[in-house]
């Protein structure tokens, strides 16, 4: 007696049989002159994952093998939109895929599809809780492309009880003590900074966050003392001992990291950053 085929896995093949022909005619509608054939076309995410047998994982590590093949030398602008979806695809099915991310984060956003990128690293964030460096690099991010360091300083610091490396830590609340000093009002950032450092166990780290907060305590007076001067005179300091002449502060502070204060285009105090060169003699 003859056995039926299964009506499930008759159904199935059947219709990967139509997906399979779809694609082969959307294939052949395409213009040719893309460097990366692997690249050519995304299905729908349906389609993709019961190509794959109904495996979602399955399909995220077949999707992040076209990636992995194309030739990024080659590549144009329509062929980086392609792997923008296939790598939203991926972070779809499998947030938890290490490779997607980490391509993502080298490629994508300086190709023009920075919003690809975002979305598989803030997958990556989400699914990756032992890893920091998906939020670190979604910081970067919003600190380069965005230009909000603000923001990308926030993100650094949520990956920082991910870290067990207690150097990497440290390293991460630098960097994250430096966007906050470019993002934020100068008191608001000082407060913050002071917090980092009283959540720091005590020793030379904590030393050095105090005295990031200090220097901005110190640039927050010259601020206050320029906003005077105007008000007094009319018109902006041209030096720093300008404030210093007028009678609004005793003397210019001391920076301890031995970078110091400027005045910039507008007269206003800024932190130098990097040591002031001496005048030749």
């Amino acid at each position: 007696m003859r056995r039926s085929l299964p009506l499930l896995p008759l159904t199935a093949l059947l219709v990967s049989a139509l997906v399979f022909g779809w694609s082969q005619q959307r294939l052949s509608t395409l213009r040719q002159e893309s460097a990366d054939p692997e690249l050519l076309i995304v299905l729908p995410r349906f389609a993709q994952v019961l190509l794959a047998g109904g495996d979602r994982y399955l399909a995220a590590n077949l999707a992040g093998f076209r990636v992995l093949v194309a030739e990024t030398q080659y590549m144009k602008a329509s062929d980086y939109a392609v792997q923008a979806k296939l790598q939203r695809d991926i972070a779809w099915f499998n947030p938890l895929h290490e490779d997607n991310y980490y391509i993502a984060a080298a490629l994508l956003p300086w190709n023009g599809e920075l919003d690809a990128a975002q979305y598989v690293l803030r997958r990556a964030s989400a699914a990756r809780r032992f890893d920091w460096y998906p939020l670190f690099h979604y910081g970067f991010l919003f600190y380069h492309f965005h230009r909000d360091p603000a923001t990308g300083a926030k993100h650094l610091l949520e990956a920082v009880p991910r870290v067990n490396n207690v150097q990497d830590q440290w390293a991460l609340q630098n960097v994250a003590a430096i966007w906050i000093e470019k993002g934020y009002q100068t008191g608001n950032a000082a407060t913050m900074v002071e917090a980092m450092a009283e959540d720091s166990p005590a020793g030379n780290f904590r030393n050095y966050l105090r005295v990031r907060a200090q220097r901005l305590r110190d640039l927050e007076r010259l601020q206050g003392a320029a906003g005077a001067y105007r008000e007094r005179f009319g018109r902006q300091p041209e030096r720093l001992d300008d404030l210093v002449s007028a009678g609004l502060l005793p003397a210019i502070p001391q920076d301890s990291l031995g970078m110091g204060f400027s005045l910039d285009a507008s007269g206003t105090p800024v932190l130098n950053a990097n040591p002031p060169v001496e005048p030749p003699r």
